[in-house]
């Protein structure tokens, strides 16, 4: 009936003031916090996405169980012990439309995920990096085009399994030099801790 009709209306009209003083907003508004949130877990992934999902945050070594990092995205070379994984959520927002190189220098595995995959359906088939397995310090990269004041999800996911561990993220364009510093380009989804 008419009734119905109207009801669909609204849903539609979502998040636009409808005549009679009547206001919808949107449900899936989202108050972006700086940084990107990092939780800690003890064991190693081994590469195994989904195990992140599961696990228990922990404090491990120097890193509290859930954390905000929002000047540089790392887990610092201080032998923080063996077997433990850290993932890293939220958003990248970039100042300048072009392309982005991101880089993960990591022992051992890391993988990144940037836009709709880093939310659903990510998997070590399908990351923008994927620096996977147990090694040494080593860097790989992945280039995307992106376009400013735009906020693309991140998902960061870094295992340690033996030995040394570390991870460095840098990013470039190509009228941005190399670097750390993600001050004021990287948010979190504080209702969520995430996305």
């Amino acid at each position: 009936g008419l009734g119905d009709v109207y009801k669909r209306q609204l849903v539609i009209q979502s998040g636009v003031t409808i005549g009679g003083g009547i206001s919808i907003t949107p449900v899936n508004e989202i108050t972006y916090t700086a940084g990107l949130y990092k939780t800690t877990y003890a064991g190693y992934f081994s590469d195994v996405v989904s195990f992140f999902a599961t696990a228990t945050p922990a404090t491990f070594g120097a890193n509290p169980a859930t954390s905000v990092q929002t000047t540089v995205i790392e887990e610092p070379a201080t032998a923080d012990g063996e077997s433990f994984s850290v993932q890293w959520l939220g958003y990248f927002k970039p100042t300048t439309t072009e392309t982005h190189t991101f880089f993960l220098n990591s022992d051992d595995a890391s993988y990144m995920w940037i836009g709709a995959t880093a939310v659903t359906g990510f998997t070590t088939g399908n990351p923008l990096i994927n620096n996977g397995g147990g090694h040494p310090p080593q860097e790989v990269s992945g280039s995307i085009a992106l376009t400013a004041d735009q906020y693309y999800p991140v998902r960061i996911q870094f295992g340690e399994q033996g030995g040394g561990d570390l991870l460095e993220f840098n990013y470039s364009t190509p009228t941005i030099v190399k670097t750390t510093t993600v001050t004021g380009k990287v948010f979190y989804n504080s209702a969520t801790n995430g996305h």
